[in-house]
C-alpha cells in the first residue's frame, strides 16, 4: 500500500489526547476485571448485572468497528446514501432481537447460541455446526476487514508500518479480553462508545461547515469528480443520479436494491438476533426489561452513522475530488495504492485535513476504540463459544480452571491467525470493503437465520430437517461464493469486456433472499416427513410457549458416529449420551473447580499457582476446595411494570422513526424505482 497521503508529527495536544484515552480505558478494564477474576459466570456472561446503558453501548460499540468508519465513509464516496439502507434496517432488527428472540434465549438459560440450537433440536452435529462456521466467519469476515480498515487508518494518517500497528493494537485488545471476561468488554465499550461518538461527531460538524451544510453536501455532490474523469470518455467516476436515496432501482449497481430490503432483513437478523459476538451482550442485562432497554438504546445508535460516517465521506468527495474520487487505475494506483479505488481512504483524509490539533488526537483514539471494542467482542465471544461448544465436546468433565486457561489460549491463536490473513485480505479487498463483507454473509448467513426462525416460532420442526437444511444451504452458498470470487471484476473502463455469466451477476441482496426460501422449504419438507420432537422437550422453547413453568426434557443424543438426537427415546430403552453442561437450577451450572493442593508445595505446586492468578481461578476466601463446586448465576431480577412499559413505548417509535427515514430519504420518482422493467 502506497503512503501517499503526507504524514504529520503527532502534536503534543494529540499525545495528551491519547494518554488520557489509554489511561481510562485501562483503568476500566483493570477495574472490571478485578471484579471477576475467577469467575466462568462472571467471564462469560458477566453475571447477570449490567444495566441498559453499557448493554446497549456494547451492543453498539461491537458493531461498529474502524471497518465501519472506512467502508461507510468509502461507500458514500463512491454511492451516496443508499449504504444507509443496512444501518437503519438494524434499528428495527434490534427491536425484533429484545421483543422475539430474547424471551427465548433468557427463558432457555444458555451461554452461547450454539447451546440453544442444542437445547432446541438435540443432538451435537447442528451446534457443533454453527460453532465452526461461527468461528470461520470471525476470523475471515470480522476480525481480518477490522484489522485490515484499522491498518487503512494508521498507514495513511501516520505513516506507520501496518503490520507493527496492527500488531499493537491487537495485542492491547487481547489484553482486555484475556484479563476480565465478558463483564470487562462490556465496560470498556462503555466508555469507548462515548469517546467514538464524541470524536464523530466533532468531525461531522467540521466537514459540514466546510462544505456549507447538508443541504450544500447534497447539491454539489453530484458535481464532485476528479480531473481524470472530466477528460475521460467513459462515465466512470460519475456519481450515481440516485445518489441521495435508500432505495434503489431493482438493476442498480450502486447501491441496495429496493427489493433487497428483504435480503437486508435477513442478514441482519443473522448478525443482531443469532450470532454469538452481539446477542451474548444482551443476556448479561439484570433482567428481561433491562435487555429490552439495552436494544432500544443500540437502536437509537444506529440512526448515527448515516449522519457521522456515511454523509462525512460524500462532504470529503466534495473537498478533495482528486484524491478519493479517481476513476482511472493508473491514477487510483499512485494515489493510494489500489487500482480498483481510493475511496476507502475518504475517512483518513478529513481526518487529517480538517481535524485541529488536540482533536485529532480524539479521532486517532476514536479509531484506535473502534478497533479495540470490535475486537474485544469478537475474541471473548469466539472464545466463549470454542470452549463451551467444541473444547467440552471432547472435554465433557473439564475443571472450571482448564476452561478459563483453553479460552484464554485460544484468543491468542485468533490474533495470530488473524495477523497472519492480513496480507491476503489487502489484496482480496478490491477497494470495495463493505460490498465484500455484505456479500459474504449473503452466501453464509441466510440458512442459519431460517433455522433459527422456525426454532422459535414453530414447535414441528425437528433436529433431522434442520441439519439437512443447514447443509443444504451451505453447499448451496459455498457453490456461489466460489463461483463468484473464481472471476475477476473488470475495472469501471473495461466493463464492456465483462464475460461473467449472469448468474454470478444475480445480486448478492437477491441471492440471500433465495437462499433463504430454499432452506426454509427444504427444512419444512424434511421435518414433515420425520417424527416430531416430544413435546416435553420444547416447553419454553419457543415465542409461544414462554409463560410455561415447566423445564424442557432433555433430547437424548444417540452414540454414533453422527451424534444424532433421539426423538424415539419415549419409545424405548437404549444408551444415550447426555449434554455437555447440565443446568443445576434455573441461574446456575455445575464446573469442576480445582486448587494446588497447599499439602505439597514443590515446584510443580508453585507453578500451578502462577498459571491459576494469570488466569483468574483463585482459592475462596474460605479455603474450601471441594472438587465439585457449584458456580451459580444470579438470578434475574425482577421487572418493573412501568418500566417495561416505557420500553414497549421506545420500541414503536423507533419502528415508526425508522419508516420516516426510510420515506423521507428516497427518490419517488418511479421510472427510476421500476426501470429495470
Amino acid at each position: 500500500m502506497a503512503d501517499t497521503i503526507n504524514s504529520f508529527s503527532l502534536h503534543w495536544a494529540d499525545i495528551l489526547v491519547l494518554i488520557a484515552y489509554f489511561a481510562i480505558v485501562i483503568g476500566f478494564g483493570i477495574w472490571s476485571s478485578c471484579k471477576n477474576r475467577g469467575s466462568i459466570g462472571g467471564y462469560f456472561l458477566a453475571g447477570r448485572t449490567m444495566t441498559f446503558l453499557p448493554v446497549g453501548a456494547s451492543l453498539f460499540a461491537s458493531n461498529i468497528g474502524s471497518g465501519h468508519f472506512i467502508g461507510l465513509a468509502g461507500s458514500g464516496v463512491s454511492n451516496g446514501i443508499g449504504v444507509a439502507g443496512f444501518e437503519l434496517n438494524a434499528s428495527y432488527v434490534l427491536i425484533i432481537l429484545g421483543w422475539i428472540f430474547l424471551p427465548v434465549y433468557i427463558k432457555a438459560d444458555v451461554f452461547t447460541m450454539p447451546e440453544f440450537l442444542k437445547k432446541r433440536f438435540g443432538g451435537d452435529r447442528i451446534r457443533f455446526y454453527q460453532t465452526v462456521l461461527a468461528l470461520i466467519l470471525s476470523i475471515f469476515t470480522k476480525i481480518s476487514v477490522d484489522l485490515y480498515s484499522g491498518a487503512i487508518f494508521l498507514n495513511q494518517a501516520l505513516g506507520w508500518n501496518m503490520y507493527v500497528s496492527v500488531i499493537a493494537l491487537v495485542a492491547l485488545a487481547a489484553l482486555f479480553t484475556i484479563g476480565g471476561g465478558l463483564s470487562a468488554v462490556i465496560w470498556t465499550d462503555f466508555i469507548q462508545t462515548i469517546i467514538m461518538i464524541i470524536a464523530a461527531c466533532i468531525l461531522m460538524v467540521i466537514s459540514y461547515v466546510r462544505v456549507g451544510g447538508l443541504q450544500l453536501i447534497k447539491e454539489f455532490y453530484p458535481y464532485s469528480v476528479a480531473d481524470t474523469t472530466l477528460f475521460n470518455e467513459t462515465f466512470c467516476g460519475i456519481p450515481p443520479e440516485d445518489y441521495f436515496s435508500v432505495i434503489r432501482p431493482l438493476n442498480s449497481d450502486n447501491g441496495p436494491p429496493w427489493v433487497g430490503i428483504i435480503g437486508m432483513t435477513i442478514l441482519s437478523i443473522w448478525y443482531w438476533c443469532s450470532d454469538q459476538v452481539i446477542v451474548q451482550r444482551a443476556p448479561a442485562a439484570k433482567n428481561l426489561t433491562h435487555a429490552r432497554a439495552g436494544c432500544i438504546v443500540a437502536s437509537y445508535l444506529k440512526f448515527l452513522p448515516l449522519f457521522l460516517m456515511i454523509i462525512p465521506g460524500m462532504a470529503a468527495r466534495i473537498l478533495f475530488p482528486d484524491r478519493i474520487a479517481c476513476s482511472n487505475p493508473e491514477t487510483c494506483k499512485q494515489i493510494c495504492g489500489n487500482e480498483a479505488s481510493c475511496t476507502d481512504i475518504a475517512y483518513p483524509l478529513i481526518v487529517i485535513e480538517l481535524m485541529p490539533n488536540g482533536l485529532r488526537g480524539l479521532m486517532l483514539a476514536c479509531m484506535i476504540a473502534a478497533l479495540m471494542t470490535s475486537l474485544t467482542s469478537i475474541f471473548n465471544s469466539s472464545s466463549t463459544i470454542f470452549t463451551i461448544d467444541i473444547w467440552q465436546r471432547f472435554r465433557t468433565n473439564a475443571p472450571q480452571w482448564e476452561l478459563l486457561i483453553v479460552g484464554r489460549i485460544f484468543t491468542l491463536i485468533l490474533v495470530v491467525i488473524s495477523i497472519l490473513w492480513i496480507p491476503i485480505i489487502s489484496i482480496a479487498q478490491g477497494g470495495r470493503l463493505f460490498d465484500y463483507i455484505q456479500a459474504v454473509q449473503s452466501f453464509l448467513a441466510p440458512p442459519i437465520c431460517a433455522i433459527y426462525l422456525l426454532a422459535i416460532l414453530w414447535k414441528r420442526i425437528n433436529e433431522e430437517s434442520a441439519f439437512w437444511g443447514l447443509i443444504c444451504g451451505l453447499i448451496i452458498g459455498l457453490i456461489r461464493f466460489i463461483w463468484e470470487f473464481s472471476y475477476v471484476v473488470p475495472s469501471c473502463e473495461l466493463l464492456h469486456t465483462d464475460q461473467r455469466p449472469a448468474a454470478i451477476k444475480f445480486h448478492f441482496l437477491y441471492f440471500a433472499i433465495l437462499l433463504f426460501v430454499l432452506t426454509y422449504l427444504i427444512t419444512i419438507t424434511i421435518s414433515l416427513l420425520t417424527r416430531p420432537i416430544p413435546e416435553q422437550c420444547l416447553y419454553g422453547l419457543n415465542i409461544f410457549d414462554l409463560n410455561n413453568p415447566l423445564k424442557p426434557t432433555p433430547i437424548p443424543t444417540k452414540i454414533g458416529y453422527w451424534h444424532k438426537a433421539d426423538t424415539s427415546f419415549e419409545d424405548k430403552n437404549i444408551p444415550r449420551t447426555s449434554t455437555v453442561i447440565q443446568p443445576t437450577n434455573e441461574s446456575g451450572r455445575r464446573f469442576t473447580i480445582f486448587y494446588p493442593d497447599p499439602s505439597n508445595k514443590n515446584a510443580k505446586y508453585y507453578f500451578k499457582v502462577i498459571c491459576s492468578w494469570i488466569c483468574g481461578v483463585e482459592k475462596s476466601k474460605d479455603g474450601n476446595n471441594q472438587a465439585n463446586a457449584l458456580i451459580t448465576m444470579p438470578p434475574l431480577a425482577a421487572e418493573n411494570v412501568f418500566w417495561k412499559r416505557i420500553c414497549n413505548i421506545n420500541g414503536i417509535f423507533i419502528l415508526a422513526f425508522c419508516a420516516f427515514l426510510w420515506a423521507f430519504f428516497t427518490d419517488y420518482r418511479i421510472d427510476k424505482l421500476y426501470k429495470s422493467f
